[in-house]
Protein backbone atom coordinates (compact mmCIF):
# COMPACT_ATOMS: atom_id res chain seq x y z
CA UNK A 1 0.00 0.00 0.00
CA UNK A 2 2.87 2.36 0.82
CA UNK A 3 4.30 1.96 -2.72
CA UNK A 4 0.92 2.68 -4.33
CA UNK A 5 0.52 5.78 -2.19
CA UNK A 6 3.99 6.95 -3.24
CA UNK A 7 3.09 6.51 -6.92
CA UNK A 8 -0.12 8.50 -6.40
CA UNK A 9 1.71 11.28 -4.60
CA UNK A 10 4.35 11.41 -7.34
CA UNK A 11 1.66 11.53 -10.02
CA UNK A 12 -0.09 14.38 -8.20
CA UNK A 13 3.21 16.25 -7.98
CA UNK A 14 3.82 15.82 -11.72
CA UNK A 15 0.30 17.03 -12.59
CA UNK A 16 0.70 19.98 -10.24
CA UNK A 17 3.97 20.91 -11.93
CA UNK A 18 2.21 20.93 -15.29
CA UNK A 19 -0.63 23.11 -14.02
CA UNK A 20 1.65 25.63 -12.36
CA UNK A 21 4.03 25.85 -15.30
CA UNK A 22 6.77 23.45 -14.27
CA UNK A 23 8.82 22.48 -11.24
CA UNK A 24 12.57 22.89 -11.22
CA UNK A 25 13.23 19.28 -10.23
CA UNK A 26 11.15 17.80 -13.03
CA UNK A 27 13.10 18.24 -16.24
CA UNK A 28 13.39 16.38 -19.55
CA UNK A 29 16.84 15.21 -18.45
CA UNK A 30 15.60 13.64 -15.19
CA UNK A 31 12.69 11.57 -13.93
CA UNK A 32 11.14 11.70 -10.46
CA UNK A 33 12.80 9.19 -8.13
CA UNK A 34 10.64 6.69 -6.24
CA UNK A 35 12.57 5.32 -3.23
CA UNK A 36 10.58 2.07 -3.11
CA UNK A 37 11.48 1.04 -6.65
CA UNK A 38 14.01 -1.78 -6.81
CA UNK A 39 17.58 -0.70 -7.44
CA UNK A 40 20.58 -2.35 -9.04
CA UNK A 41 22.86 -4.46 -6.86
CA UNK A 42 26.46 -5.70 -6.98
CA UNK A 43 27.68 -2.51 -8.66
CA UNK A 44 31.41 -2.84 -9.37
CA UNK A 45 34.05 -0.69 -11.06
CA UNK A 46 37.23 -2.27 -12.46
CA UNK A 47 40.00 -0.29 -14.11
CA UNK A 48 41.16 -1.75 -17.41
CA UNK A 49 44.04 0.28 -18.75
CA UNK A 50 42.58 3.74 -19.39
CA UNK A 51 38.99 2.45 -19.16
CA UNK A 52 36.65 1.90 -16.24
CA UNK A 53 34.47 -1.19 -16.62
CA UNK A 54 31.22 -0.91 -14.66
CA UNK A 55 28.96 -3.90 -14.03
CA UNK A 56 25.82 -4.45 -11.97
CA UNK A 57 22.90 -6.78 -11.42
CA UNK A 58 19.42 -5.64 -12.42
CA UNK A 59 16.39 -6.31 -10.23
CA UNK A 60 13.93 -8.95 -11.41
CA UNK A 61 11.24 -6.94 -13.20
CA UNK A 62 9.45 -6.81 -16.54
CA UNK A 63 8.73 -3.10 -16.12
CA UNK A 64 12.28 -1.78 -16.57
CA UNK A 65 12.44 0.57 -19.58
CA UNK A 66 15.99 1.90 -19.35
CA UNK A 67 19.09 2.25 -17.18
CA UNK A 68 20.74 5.61 -16.46
CA UNK A 69 24.41 6.17 -15.66
CA UNK A 70 25.49 9.43 -14.01
CA UNK A 71 29.06 10.59 -13.47
CA UNK A 72 29.56 12.76 -10.40
CA UNK A 73 25.81 13.23 -10.16
CA UNK A 74 25.58 15.30 -13.35
CA UNK A 75 22.10 14.62 -14.65
CA UNK A 76 22.64 16.86 -17.70
CA UNK A 77 25.22 14.43 -19.12
CA UNK A 78 23.56 11.21 -17.92
CA UNK A 79 24.00 8.23 -20.23
CA UNK A 80 20.81 6.30 -21.07
CA UNK A 81 21.28 2.57 -21.63
CA UNK A 82 18.89 -0.13 -22.83
CA UNK A 83 16.60 -1.82 -20.34
CA UNK A 84 18.66 -5.01 -20.02
CA UNK A 85 22.08 -3.34 -19.75
CA UNK A 86 24.25 -4.77 -16.99
CA UNK A 87 27.60 -3.24 -17.89
CA UNK A 88 29.18 -0.16 -19.43
CA UNK A 89 32.74 0.94 -20.18
CA UNK A 90 33.56 4.56 -19.34
CA UNK A 91 36.36 6.08 -21.42
CA UNK A 92 38.29 9.34 -21.32
CA UNK A 93 38.23 10.00 -17.58
CA UNK A 94 41.11 12.12 -16.20
CA UNK A 95 43.98 10.18 -14.65
CA UNK A 96 44.19 10.07 -10.85
CA UNK A 97 40.78 11.76 -10.47
CA UNK A 98 38.35 9.74 -8.40
CA UNK A 99 34.85 10.00 -9.82
CA UNK A 100 31.48 8.79 -8.59
CA UNK A 101 29.53 6.49 -10.93
CA UNK A 102 25.82 6.13 -10.18
CA UNK A 103 23.42 3.67 -11.80
CA UNK A 104 19.64 4.14 -11.67
CA UNK A 105 16.82 1.97 -13.01
CA UNK A 106 14.02 3.58 -15.06
CA UNK A 107 10.48 2.24 -14.80
CA UNK A 108 8.47 4.13 -17.41
CA UNK A 109 7.99 7.64 -16.03
CA UNK A 110 9.77 6.89 -12.77
CA UNK A 111 13.28 6.11 -11.66
CA UNK A 112 14.81 4.30 -8.72
CA UNK A 113 17.29 5.79 -6.36
CA UNK A 114 20.88 5.35 -7.47
CA UNK A 115 23.60 3.00 -6.39
CA UNK A 116 27.11 4.47 -6.54
CA UNK A 117 30.71 3.38 -6.71
CA UNK A 118 33.97 5.33 -6.99
CA UNK A 119 36.92 4.66 -9.25
CA UNK A 120 39.90 6.42 -10.81
CA UNK A 121 42.12 5.85 -13.84
CA UNK A 122 45.65 5.30 -12.52
CA UNK A 123 48.46 7.61 -13.61
CA UNK A 124 50.52 6.39 -16.57
CA UNK A 125 53.53 8.30 -17.86
CA UNK A 126 52.98 8.58 -21.61
CA UNK A 127 55.91 8.50 -24.08
CA UNK A 128 56.76 11.62 -26.07
CA UNK A 129 57.92 12.41 -29.56
CA UNK A 130 61.62 13.30 -29.87
CA UNK A 131 63.98 15.33 -32.05
CA UNK A 132 61.47 18.14 -32.70
CA UNK A 133 62.72 20.64 -35.30
CA UNK A 134 61.24 23.86 -36.75
CA UNK A 135 62.05 25.26 -40.21
CA UNK A 136 60.85 28.80 -41.04
CA UNK A 137 60.26 29.99 -44.62
CA UNK A 138 58.29 33.17 -45.06
CA UNK A 139 55.35 32.85 -42.67
CA UNK A 140 55.30 29.05 -42.83
CA UNK A 141 56.73 27.02 -39.95
CA UNK A 142 57.40 23.36 -40.76
CA UNK A 143 57.70 21.08 -37.75
CA UNK A 144 59.22 17.60 -37.87
CA UNK A 145 59.69 14.97 -35.13
CA UNK A 146 60.35 11.31 -34.44
CA UNK A 147 57.77 8.95 -32.98
CA UNK A 148 58.69 6.55 -30.17
CA UNK A 149 58.68 2.80 -30.65
CA UNK A 150 55.41 2.15 -28.81
CA UNK A 151 51.86 1.03 -29.44
CA UNK A 152 48.58 2.73 -28.64
CA UNK A 153 49.17 6.12 -30.28
CA UNK A 154 45.84 7.31 -31.71
CA UNK A 155 46.83 10.78 -32.89
CA UNK A 156 49.31 13.64 -32.78
CA UNK A 157 48.38 17.09 -31.45
CA UNK A 158 50.25 20.26 -32.47
CA UNK A 159 49.80 23.20 -30.08
CA UNK A 160 50.99 26.78 -30.47
CA UNK A 161 51.67 28.87 -27.37
CA UNK A 162 49.79 26.42 -25.16
CA UNK A 163 46.40 27.05 -26.79
CA UNK A 164 44.98 23.52 -26.81
CA UNK A 165 41.55 24.80 -27.94
CA UNK A 166 43.13 25.79 -31.28
CA UNK A 167 45.33 22.69 -31.54
CA UNK A 168 45.68 20.82 -34.83
CA UNK A 169 44.94 17.08 -34.70
CA UNK A 170 46.96 14.82 -36.99
CA UNK A 171 46.93 11.07 -37.73
CA UNK A 172 48.80 8.72 -35.41
CA UNK A 173 51.67 8.20 -37.86
CA UNK A 174 52.30 11.91 -38.61
CA UNK A 175 55.93 13.01 -38.30
CA UNK A 176 55.73 16.53 -39.77
CA UNK A 177 53.30 19.42 -40.25
CA UNK A 178 53.28 22.82 -42.00
CA UNK A 179 51.73 25.75 -40.14
CA UNK A 180 51.08 28.57 -42.58
CA UNK A 181 50.36 32.24 -42.00
CA UNK A 182 52.03 32.26 -38.57
CA UNK A 183 52.28 35.40 -36.37
CA UNK A 184 55.33 37.51 -37.09
CA UNK A 185 58.02 39.17 -35.02
CA UNK A 186 57.22 37.34 -31.77
CA UNK A 187 58.60 34.27 -30.09
CA UNK A 188 56.34 31.29 -30.72
CA UNK A 189 56.32 28.01 -28.81
CA UNK A 190 55.23 24.90 -30.70
CA UNK A 191 54.48 21.68 -28.83
CA UNK A 192 53.91 18.21 -30.22
CA UNK A 193 51.89 15.88 -28.01
CA UNK A 194 51.02 12.26 -28.63
CA UNK A 195 47.43 11.15 -28.05
CA UNK A 196 46.54 7.77 -26.56
CA UNK A 197 43.05 6.24 -26.61
CA UNK A 198 41.97 9.54 -28.28
CA UNK A 199 41.69 11.22 -24.85
CA UNK A 200 45.10 11.29 -23.20
CA UNK A 201 47.90 13.61 -24.29
CA UNK A 202 51.55 13.13 -23.47
CA UNK A 203 53.37 15.99 -21.77
CA UNK A 204 54.78 16.86 -25.16
CA UNK A 205 58.02 18.18 -26.57
CA UNK A 206 58.38 21.89 -27.42
CA UNK A 207 60.49 24.23 -29.53
CA UNK A 208 60.65 28.02 -29.79
CA UNK A 209 61.08 30.02 -32.99
CA UNK A 210 60.32 33.45 -34.48
CA UNK A 211 58.84 34.32 -37.87
CA UNK A 212 60.56 37.39 -39.38
CA UNK A 213 58.36 40.42 -39.99
CA UNK A 214 56.88 40.90 -43.46
CA UNK A 215 54.72 44.01 -43.96
CA UNK A 216 51.27 42.45 -44.39
CA UNK A 217 48.50 43.76 -46.61
CA UNK A 218 44.76 43.44 -46.12
CA UNK A 219 42.40 42.60 -48.96
CA UNK A 220 38.72 43.46 -49.46
CA UNK A 221 36.96 41.34 -52.06
CA UNK A 222 35.28 43.95 -54.25
CA UNK A 223 32.12 42.68 -55.95
CA UNK A 224 31.99 45.55 -58.43
CA UNK A 225 34.45 47.41 -60.63
CA UNK A 226 34.74 50.15 -57.97
CA UNK A 227 33.53 50.82 -54.43
CA UNK A 228 31.11 53.45 -55.73
CA UNK A 229 29.41 50.86 -57.95
CA UNK A 230 28.59 48.42 -55.16
CA UNK A 231 24.80 48.00 -55.08
CA UNK A 232 24.22 48.55 -51.34
CA UNK A 233 24.97 51.58 -49.16
CA UNK A 234 26.42 49.43 -46.35
CA UNK A 235 28.84 47.69 -48.68
CA UNK A 236 29.88 51.06 -50.15
CA UNK A 237 30.46 52.52 -46.68
CA UNK A 238 32.53 49.53 -45.55
CA UNK A 239 34.66 49.52 -48.71
CA UNK A 240 35.27 53.28 -48.50
CA UNK A 241 36.43 52.97 -44.88
CA UNK A 242 38.58 49.94 -45.63
CA UNK A 243 40.56 51.45 -48.51
CA UNK A 244 41.57 54.31 -46.21
CA UNK A 245 43.36 51.90 -43.85
CA UNK A 246 47.10 51.31 -44.02
CA UNK A 247 48.30 48.61 -46.45
CA UNK A 248 44.80 47.90 -47.75
CA UNK A 249 43.86 46.85 -51.26
CA UNK A 250 40.78 45.85 -53.21
CA UNK A 251 40.81 42.33 -54.64
CA UNK A 252 38.62 41.24 -57.52
CA UNK A 253 37.25 37.68 -57.24
CA UNK A 254 39.27 36.72 -60.32
CA UNK A 255 42.49 37.78 -58.52
CA UNK A 256 42.09 35.57 -55.44
CA UNK A 257 43.82 32.59 -57.07
CA UNK A 258 47.02 34.64 -57.48
CA UNK A 259 47.20 35.89 -53.87
CA UNK A 260 50.22 35.06 -51.73
CA UNK A 261 48.91 34.45 -48.21
CA UNK A 262 52.27 35.54 -46.76
CA UNK A 263 51.95 38.98 -48.38
CA UNK A 264 48.16 39.36 -48.06
CA UNK A 265 47.31 37.28 -44.99
CA UNK A 266 43.70 38.40 -44.55
CA UNK A 267 40.71 38.86 -46.87
CA UNK A 268 37.45 40.58 -45.90
CA UNK A 269 34.35 39.38 -47.73
CA UNK A 270 31.20 41.41 -47.06
CA UNK A 271 27.72 40.94 -48.51
CA UNK A 272 24.80 42.95 -47.07
CA UNK A 273 21.88 43.43 -49.47
CA UNK A 274 18.15 43.92 -49.14
CA UNK A 275 16.19 41.13 -50.80
CA UNK A 276 19.10 38.71 -51.21
CA UNK A 277 17.72 35.18 -50.91
CA UNK A 278 18.79 32.77 -48.18
CA UNK A 279 21.49 30.19 -48.98
CA UNK A 280 25.17 30.52 -49.87
CA UNK A 281 24.44 29.61 -53.49
CA UNK A 282 22.39 32.84 -53.71
CA UNK A 283 25.29 35.10 -52.80
CA UNK A 284 26.59 37.26 -55.69
CA UNK A 285 27.40 34.99 -58.62
CA UNK A 286 30.96 36.25 -59.08
CA UNK A 287 31.66 35.20 -55.48
CA UNK A 288 30.21 31.69 -55.56
CA UNK A 289 31.47 30.61 -58.98
CA UNK A 290 33.24 27.25 -58.76
CA UNK A 291 36.66 28.65 -59.61
CA UNK A 292 36.35 31.43 -57.00
CA UNK A 293 35.24 29.06 -54.25
CA UNK A 294 38.17 26.81 -55.13
CA UNK A 295 40.53 29.80 -55.08
CA UNK A 296 39.24 30.84 -51.64
CA UNK A 297 39.67 27.30 -50.34
CA UNK A 298 43.25 27.20 -51.63
CA UNK A 299 44.03 30.65 -50.22
CA UNK A 300 42.71 29.51 -46.83
CA UNK A 301 44.58 26.21 -46.99
CA UNK A 302 47.77 28.19 -47.71
CA UNK A 303 47.36 30.00 -44.40
CA UNK A 304 45.23 32.96 -45.48
CA UNK A 305 42.68 34.23 -42.97
CA UNK A 306 39.12 35.21 -43.85
CA UNK A 307 36.78 37.76 -42.31
CA UNK A 308 33.24 36.91 -43.44
CA UNK A 309 30.70 39.54 -42.49
CA UNK A 310 26.93 39.87 -42.70
CA UNK A 311 25.40 37.51 -45.28
CA UNK A 312 28.86 36.25 -46.27
CA UNK A 313 28.93 34.13 -43.10
CA UNK A 314 27.16 31.55 -45.26
CA UNK A 315 30.47 30.93 -47.04
CA UNK A 316 31.57 28.95 -43.98
CA UNK A 317 29.76 26.01 -45.61
CA UNK A 318 31.48 25.76 -49.04
CA UNK A 319 34.80 26.79 -47.48
CA UNK A 320 34.67 23.91 -45.02
CA UNK A 321 34.46 25.76 -41.69
CA UNK A 322 31.13 24.10 -40.88
CA UNK A 323 29.41 21.03 -42.36
CA UNK A 324 26.45 21.41 -44.71
CA UNK A 325 23.97 20.73 -41.92
CA UNK A 326 25.35 23.54 -39.76
CA UNK A 327 24.90 26.51 -42.09
CA UNK A 328 23.58 29.74 -40.54
CA UNK A 329 19.81 29.46 -40.18
CA UNK A 330 18.86 32.81 -38.64
CA UNK A 331 18.51 35.05 -41.67
CA UNK A 332 16.92 38.38 -42.54
CA UNK A 333 16.95 40.40 -45.77
CA UNK A 334 14.21 43.00 -45.40
CA UNK A 335 14.26 46.80 -45.46
CA UNK A 336 14.09 46.87 -41.67
CA UNK A 337 12.35 49.46 -39.56
CA UNK A 338 12.75 52.12 -36.93
CA UNK A 339 13.35 51.52 -33.22
CA UNK A 340 14.21 53.40 -30.03
CA UNK A 341 16.60 50.88 -28.47
CA UNK A 342 20.31 50.34 -29.08
CA UNK A 343 21.38 47.18 -30.89
CA UNK A 344 24.22 45.60 -28.94
CA UNK A 345 26.18 42.35 -28.95
CA UNK A 346 26.96 40.35 -25.82
CA UNK A 347 30.41 38.81 -25.12
CA UNK A 348 29.15 37.23 -21.87
CA UNK A 349 27.78 33.87 -22.98
CA UNK A 350 25.47 32.21 -20.47
CA UNK A 351 25.18 35.25 -18.19
CA UNK A 352 22.50 33.57 -16.07
CA UNK A 353 24.84 30.65 -15.34
CA UNK A 354 27.79 32.72 -14.04
CA UNK A 355 27.14 31.84 -10.37
CA UNK A 356 27.17 28.11 -10.88
CA UNK A 357 25.17 25.72 -13.05
CA UNK A 358 25.50 22.55 -15.07
CA UNK A 359 25.75 24.96 -18.05
CA UNK A 360 28.79 27.13 -18.67
CA UNK A 361 29.48 30.86 -18.39
CA UNK A 362 32.00 32.15 -20.94
CA UNK A 363 33.48 35.65 -20.69
CA UNK A 364 35.00 36.53 -24.09
CA UNK A 365 35.85 40.17 -23.29
CA UNK A 366 39.59 39.43 -23.07
CA UNK A 367 39.72 38.39 -26.74
CA UNK A 368 41.83 40.64 -28.96
CA UNK A 369 38.85 41.74 -31.06
CA UNK A 370 37.52 43.75 -28.08
CA UNK A 371 40.74 45.73 -27.56
CA UNK A 372 40.10 49.45 -27.08
CA UNK A 373 36.31 49.03 -27.08
CA UNK A 374 34.15 50.24 -24.20
CA UNK A 375 31.30 48.06 -23.03
CA UNK A 376 28.10 49.79 -21.89
CA UNK A 377 24.54 48.96 -20.88
CA UNK A 378 22.37 51.41 -22.86
CA UNK A 379 19.30 49.13 -22.68
CA UNK A 380 19.53 48.44 -18.93
CA UNK A 381 19.94 44.69 -19.33
CA UNK A 382 21.88 44.53 -16.07
CA UNK A 383 25.21 43.69 -17.73
CA UNK A 384 27.50 45.46 -20.19
CA UNK A 385 27.37 44.94 -23.93
CA UNK A 386 29.05 46.35 -27.01
CA UNK A 387 26.71 48.86 -28.73
CA UNK A 388 26.94 48.83 -32.53
CA UNK A 389 24.01 50.89 -33.81
CA UNK A 390 21.75 53.44 -32.14
CA UNK A 391 18.04 54.31 -32.38
CA UNK A 392 16.59 55.02 -35.79
CA UNK A 393 16.23 53.06 -39.01
CA UNK A 394 18.00 49.66 -38.94
CA UNK A 395 18.10 46.77 -41.41
CA UNK A 396 17.39 43.49 -39.62
CA UNK A 397 19.96 41.46 -41.57
CA UNK A 398 21.04 38.74 -39.17
CA UNK A 399 22.88 35.79 -40.72
CA UNK A 400 23.97 33.60 -37.84
CA UNK A 401 23.62 30.30 -35.98
CA UNK A 402 20.78 29.01 -33.82
CA UNK A 403 22.78 26.68 -31.58
CA UNK A 404 19.66 25.12 -30.03
CA UNK A 405 19.13 23.21 -33.27
CA UNK A 406 22.23 21.10 -32.64
CA UNK A 407 21.56 20.42 -28.95
CA UNK A 408 24.22 20.03 -26.29
CA UNK A 409 25.47 16.56 -27.24
CA UNK A 410 27.87 15.42 -24.53
CA UNK A 411 28.79 19.02 -23.64
CA UNK A 412 27.53 21.26 -20.80
CA UNK A 413 25.49 23.47 -23.16
CA UNK A 414 24.69 24.19 -26.80
CA UNK A 415 27.45 26.81 -27.19
CA UNK A 416 30.16 24.42 -26.06
CA UNK A 417 28.71 21.71 -28.31
CA UNK A 418 28.81 24.11 -31.30
CA UNK A 419 32.42 25.01 -30.52
CA UNK A 420 33.58 21.42 -30.12
CA UNK A 421 31.75 20.30 -33.27
CA UNK A 422 33.07 23.12 -35.48
CA UNK A 423 36.51 23.69 -33.85
CA UNK A 424 35.56 27.27 -33.03
CA UNK A 425 35.17 29.90 -30.32
CA UNK A 426 31.90 31.83 -30.04
CA UNK A 427 32.75 35.46 -29.29
CA UNK A 428 29.31 37.08 -28.92
CA UNK A 429 25.59 36.47 -28.92
CA UNK A 430 22.61 38.84 -29.20
CA UNK A 431 22.74 41.55 -26.55
CA UNK A 432 19.57 40.51 -24.75
CA UNK A 433 20.42 36.79 -24.66
CA UNK A 434 21.29 35.57 -21.17
CA UNK A 435 21.73 31.89 -22.08
CA UNK A 436 23.33 30.15 -25.08
CA UNK A 437 20.81 30.18 -27.88
CA UNK A 438 22.64 31.93 -30.74
CA UNK A 439 26.17 32.43 -32.06
CA UNK A 440 26.58 35.67 -33.99
CA UNK A 441 30.33 36.30 -33.92
CA UNK A 442 32.51 33.20 -34.21
CA UNK A 443 36.21 32.47 -34.62
CA UNK A 444 36.91 29.25 -36.52
CA UNK A 445 40.36 27.88 -35.76
CA UNK A 446 42.78 26.77 -38.44
CA UNK A 447 43.21 23.09 -39.20
CA UNK A 448 44.88 20.95 -41.84
CA UNK A 449 42.27 21.96 -44.45
CA UNK A 450 41.75 25.71 -43.89
CA UNK A 451 43.17 28.78 -42.21
CA UNK A 452 41.59 31.00 -39.56
CA UNK A 453 38.24 32.65 -40.06
CA UNK A 454 36.03 35.07 -38.15
CA UNK A 455 32.37 35.20 -39.14
CA UNK A 456 30.21 38.14 -38.04
CA UNK A 457 26.53 37.77 -38.82
CA UNK A 458 24.94 40.39 -36.54
CA UNK A 459 22.30 42.72 -37.97
CA UNK A 460 23.69 45.29 -35.52
CA UNK A 461 26.88 45.29 -37.60
CA UNK A 462 25.52 47.81 -40.12
CA UNK A 463 27.92 50.14 -41.84
CA UNK A 464 25.54 52.94 -42.86
CA UNK A 465 22.53 53.86 -40.74
CA UNK A 466 19.90 55.12 -43.15
CA UNK A 467 18.25 57.56 -40.73
CA UNK A 468 21.38 59.54 -39.92
CA UNK A 469 24.69 59.33 -38.10
CA UNK A 470 25.18 56.22 -36.01
CA UNK A 471 26.44 57.31 -32.55
CA UNK A 472 28.26 53.98 -32.26
CA UNK A 473 29.98 54.07 -35.66
CA UNK A 474 33.34 54.13 -33.88
CA UNK A 475 32.58 50.72 -32.37
CA UNK A 476 31.75 49.29 -35.78
CA UNK A 477 35.03 50.58 -37.20
CA UNK A 478 37.19 49.64 -34.19
CA UNK A 479 35.73 46.13 -34.03
CA UNK A 480 36.47 45.68 -37.73
CA UNK A 481 40.03 47.00 -37.38
CA UNK A 482 40.63 44.67 -34.43
CA UNK A 483 39.35 41.65 -36.35
CA UNK A 484 41.46 42.36 -39.42
CA UNK A 485 44.61 42.98 -37.38
CA UNK A 486 43.99 39.84 -35.32
CA UNK A 487 43.69 37.74 -38.48
CA UNK A 488 46.86 39.06 -40.15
Amino acid sequence: MKTIQSYILALVAVITCGILGGCSDFTPEGLPEIPELNKVSNLKADTNGFNIDLSWTLPQSNEITAVKLLINGNNATAITLESQATSYTVVGQPMEQENIYTVKVVYGDYMSEGVSVTAAVPFVELPNATDLKADVKGRTVTLSWLLPQTTGITGVRVVRNGDTDAAVMLPADATSYELKGQPMDEELTYSVQLMFENYYASEGVSIKTTVPYITPKMGFVLLASSAAELPDDDERAAASWFIGQENSQFIQPSEIAELDADICPVLWIMVDRIGLEFGWQNLPSQLVADDVIQALRQYSANGGSLYLSNMATQLTVPLGMVPDNMAPTIFGNGAGGSGDDVWVINPYLGWDFRDGSDQGFYDRTAHAIYKGLTLEDPNNYGYENLPLIGPGQREDHNCMWDCNIYGRGNQPDVIKNFEVTTNSLVLATWGHVRDHCVAGLVEFYANAEHGRCIANGFAAYEWNQNSGTNPYQHNVEQLTSNILNYLK
